[in-house]
């Protein structure tokens, strides 16, 4: 398996890893957790609660655009050494985004987010590079 495709696994598994900590800032801010109805409950959440599972979300948003880059790249024939490097980056920028959006770190949420982006563009950029 490819580095790009195990930064894949990372992702989901960072995505989980927020999932348990915005579950314990729940049950801090509110003492309990609601399984019955947890999106009403998420609603309700205020400050780095809030934020953690909103940052969440997002990383499962954008794992979608991130794998879809790193298959089109590994179909297009792209050496699992060049797509290394744009799935790392990738990576690194979603960590320190999860970061910047927990501690409310404006506007380096956002020039982190770009560089995710762009690690994404630099995949299908090499994919446009090697399947002609």
């Amino acid at each position: 398996m490819t580095p790009a495709f195990w930064c894949i696994i990372t992702m989901i598994l960072i995505n989980y890893l927020l999932a348990g900590v915005g579950g314990w800032l729940t049950v801090r801010q509110t003492g309990k957790l609601d399984i019955n109805q947890p999106r009403i409950q998420d609603r309700e959440l205020t400050g780095a609660a809030s934020r953690v599972k909103a940052a969440q979300a997002n990383g499962w948003e954008i794992l979608t655009v991130f794998s879809s880059c790193v298959f089109i790249a590994h179909l297009a024939g792209v050496p699992a050494h060049e797509s290394a490097l744009p799935a790392y980056l990738f990576i690194i920028s979603r960590v320190l985004y999860f970061i910047c959006y927990a501690f409310r770190l404006s506007p380096w949420r956002t020039i982190v987010f770009v560089i995710g982006i762009l690690a994404n563009i630099w995949l299908i950029k090499l994919a446009i590079h090697y399947g002609g």
